[in-house]
């Protein structure tokens, strides 16, 4: 190639430019042969191949096990990749191929034009407590009304923390000036369980009936920021066909939760 592809520092080996464009562009071309590869399994047996996912921790704990366990009883030998990600942080592997497709929690619609979106469901963020919480149970609470309370912020990325503030902003109030911020949703669902902290949730973590830990959603009357379960994916041309059958499964899943949920 005739150019310097790596630097090398006093931490080791990194890459110039030039070498950052080769390795972003091998992986696209390793995701583009893995795509081909699941085809041809497709084409030739229907039961084998590889899915790449992103998904958020809220679709972690329900949607997404429940799509995975109904196609693998169909498709056993299908190999999944699932990592916890939260939007943007997973866009560069999607692009790249590194990553099928995300399942995340939007705001609002993304403004990717090389990418596409699908709603798969609506939902909306919750103010949630442990259950024996002096507050839990109480009627038409307003977040005025919550905002001196302990406070903690799922704060993965910089969207969770601006949602977290624009809540308080949309209802007349300034936000919480002392919070406890935690990149960890496991971590947060803990915090609450054994603290009288509130934290902003995804209200369908409750809809589950599986659900088991003590912790529950408050009911107030202010008016709280929606979240999008979203599917963002290269255009589904790029896609193999044992992805977009996947992608059939996720929204039967979710057209389930629908269906239990009204």
């Amino acid at each position: 190639l005739q150019v310097e592809l790596f630097h090398r520092g006093t931490h080791g080996l990194s890459p110039t430019d030039a070498g950052r464009m080769l390795i972003a562009r091998a992986k696209t071309i390793m995701g583009e042969l893995r795509q081909v590869r699941n085809d041809v399994e497709t084409i030739r047996e229907g039961t084998k191949g590889e899915i790449r996912i992103s998904a958020s921790p809220s679709v972690g704990m329900g949607l997404l096990p429940k799509a995975v366990a109904n196609f693998r009883k169909r498709r056993p030998g299908v190999h999944f990749f699932i990592e916890e990600g939260s939007y943007p942080d997973f866009l560069p592997a999607v692009r790249s191929g590194d990553l099928d497709f995300a399942i995340a929690l939007l705001p609002e619609p993304m403004k990717e034009d090389d990418l596409q979106q699908e709603l798969l469901l609506q939902d909306n963020l919750v103010p949630a407590v442990r259950s024996e919480h002096p507050l839990a149970g109480k009627r038409n609470l307003t977040i005025a009304d919550l905002v001196d309370q302990q406070w903690l912020v799922y704060s993965r990325s910089r969207t969770l923390r601006n949602v977290f503030a624009h809540t308080f902003v949309e209802n007349g109030v300034s936000p919480p000036d002392s919070v406890i911020e935690c990149t960890s949703f496991a971590t947060t669902l803990a915090l609450l369980e054994y603290t009288d902290m509130i934290a902003l949730v995804p209200c369908q973590i409750f809809g589950d009936r599986q659900w088991r830990r003590p912790i529950t959603p408050l009911f107030t009357s202010s008016p709280m920021p929606s979240w999008d379960v979203t599917v963002v994916a290269r255009p589904h041309h790029q896609l193999s066909r044992l992805c977009l059958a996947f992608l059939r499964e996720l929204r039967l899943v979710a057209d389930q939760s629908r269906t239990s949920a009204g």
